[in-house]
């Protein structure tokens, strides 16, 4: 009977034992269940508030190459190891020390500090030019748009192609190149190792122009492409994203900066600035928004990599920027949490690079 009685024991030991495994299974279950359907409940928002991710490798390269049509560019890796050179090479500049990566570091997620000298008066501060190739204007008044009608600059490229005008204004402009562009072509047409890339890149028959100096930088930088684990999110992995990170992308819509911070770089577009007071950094530098109160949209793509921040660097913290933004644009003081939260969300906008070796310049 006692054998009997302790085996009666066994039984509802395990009997309880197993009991309780079903029922914490069933609760952790039913939890992960919980967190899965919140979790697509914001990707569902993401996806109807205009938030798109990076295309692609496919549909990368095709938008690339459209925005070459009939200009002779494709691409190809000789021309993009020409336009790597040409961004690197400080000796296209009119003082011969300003390189495109002098200003546009790609060590310093595309950036760099406010040059403070008498070149830049403005005191701008200059954009990233990772994932520039999705923006739709170049310059903070959207000077280069690909909203022109005609192109002013040049007749051999698509008004749409903004990076390449851009590039070519960049390489004359006082505060950028402020070269002699006349003198720049000569100089490399009388290196016969610049003309090597140049004729592995175009053909042996090719002529260095300006345009054909501006399409190769445009096309390096067209390949300086960052993808997430924002966009990883954006494209159905939901375990992209922790709950929390989650939640921060959930507040930058609810709270309304996807207003001006949406489309694949969450920016790149001319929107209104100052819509509720006055930008307490104004005064740095002078820049006024455009005739119609609007500014360039900053990507926030690296956005915690690229301090400081506003178009004159009034902020070198992103929290104090975040603040900011809260009110200048939304007119509502977001909290501590709230800021922070944001700025969890913000991370997963740190994207990825192959590293890029730096190219040994061609013998002038």
């Amino acid at each position: 009977m006692q054998n009997i009685r302790i085996y009666i024991d066994k039984l509802i030991l395990i009997s309880c034992i197993l009991v309780s495994v079903c029922i914490i299974a069933f609760h952790l279950s039913y939890g992960f269940e919980d967190i899965g359907v919140r979790l697509q409940e914001i990707l569902n928002k993401a996806k109807k508030s205009a938030l798109e991710p990076i295309l692609e490798s496919s549909k990368l390269s095709s938008l690339q190459k459209s925005m070459f049509v009939k200009s002779g560019f494709t691409m190809s890796k000789e021309q993009l190891e020409l336009g790597k050179i040409l961004y690197f090479d400080p000796r296209l500049s009119g003082d011969k020390r300003h390189s495109c990566n002098t200003c546009h570091n790609l060590a310093l997620a595309g950036t760099s500090y406010i040059d403070n000298s008498s070149a830049n008066p403005q005191k701008l501060n200059a954009p990233t030019l990772y994932n520039a190739i999705f923006n739709d204007v170049a310059y903070y008044r959207g000077a280069i748009s690909r909203l022109d009608k005609a192109d002013k600059n040049t007749t051999n490229f698509l008004s749409k192609n903004v990076l390449a005008r851009a590039s070519l204004h960049a390489l004359s402009a006082s505060n950028e190149m402020n070269a002699n562009v006349d003198k720049m072509i000569a100089m490399i047409a009388n290196s016969d190792e610049y003309m090597a890339y140049f004729k592995r890149a175009f053909g042996s028959k090719v002529k260095v122009n300006a345009d054909l100096i501006s399409q190769s930088l445009a096309g390096f930088i067209m390949s300086l492409n960052t993808f997430s684990r924002y966009d990883d999110f954006l494209m159905g992995n939901l375990r992209a994203l922790s709950l929390e990170e989650a939640q921060g992308l959930e507040l930058f819509i609810d709270k309304g900066c996807v207003a001006c911070h949406n489309g694949i770089n969450l920016g790149g577009t001319m929107q209104p600035f100052e819509v509720m007071r006055k930008y307490q950094f104004s005064n740095i530098g002078g820049l006024q928004s455009d005739a119609d109160k609007m500014l360039k949209v900053s990507s926030l793509r690296n956005i915690t990599l690229s301090a400081p921040y506003f178009h004159n660097g009034g902020f070198e913290k992103l929290e104090d920027a975040i603040k900011e933004m809260g009110q200048m644009q939304l007119g509502i003081d977001l909290s501590n949490k709230e800021i922070k939260q944001l700025i969890l969300f913000l991370e997963t906008l740190r994207g990825n690079l192959d590293s890029i070796n730096l190219p040994n310049l061609p013998r002038m």
